[in-house]
């Protein structure tokens, strides 16, 4: 199974500066929103493209949860987005496993296989399971609007990231963040601190290779 432990360390605020084939490369981490999550149930997608997407396998309590996004840039090309993190908690993680949906394993996948969600549109987001069944059954005007809020937001925003509220009720919202290569298939971990406790949620646009 593919997996860059180097890069998601990085999210223990350990490393501002790593080494790539780019050349030394300098990390901020910017935050990008607050996530509410009504049923702990977590997508990761491009915001834009959604396939049917289903949560992964994993949940954790319905909270309001930090995004964050850790930006890192060489002397010779522009600021690229390396990971996006959801936290949950400040414990730090000693275990990194590949995010999955239901039903699915990682146990027969080759040193560089991993299964991770598509991007054609150069964004990501996190979103809650509710936010999803909501966007499914939106008609074609409401898409248009989402789909140019997002557009509008990200062009506007310095750090390339936006906060959509798709449920104005219960401000259920899905936190967008540029991806580090525009278009690609990216994977998402579980971070487990040392009691087997879930911190973290990270993709990594694999900006910087294993």
């Amino acid at each position: 199974m593919y997996i860059n432990i180097d890069v998601l360390n990085i999210t223990n605020g350990n490393t501002k500066m790593i080494d790539t084939e780019f050349g030394r490369m300098q990390i901020q981490k910017v935050e990008a929103g607050k996530l509410k999550l009504t049923t702990g149930k977590i997508v990761a997608t491009d915001p834009i493209l959604m396939y049917d997407d289903e949560s992964y396998s994993l949940s954790v309590a319905p909270n309001t949860y930090p995004v964050n996004i850790y930006v890192g840039k060489t002397e010779k090309r522009k600021s690229q987005t390396i990971l996006a993190e959801l936290k949950f908690n400040d414990n730090t993680p000693v275990k990194w496993e590949l995010a999955l949906y239901k039903g699915e394993n990682s146990k027969a996948f080759g040193h560089d296989e991993f299964m991770g969600y598509e991007v054609e549109n150069g964004l990501g987001c996190f979103m809650d399971q509710h936010v999803m069944e909501l966007l499914d059954v939106m008609d074609e005007d409401e898409l248009e609007n989402y789909e140019k809020e997002i557009k509008t937001k990200v062009r506007h925003s310095e750090t390339t990231c936006a906060d959509i509220i798709v449920d104005k009720k219960t401000n259920s919202n899905l936190i967008v963040f540029a991806t580090g290569w525009n278009q690609g298939v990216f994977p998402t971990y579980y971070g487990f601190d040392k009691n087997n406790k879930l911190a973290r949620l990270v993709t990594d646009f694999m900006v910087i290779e294993a």
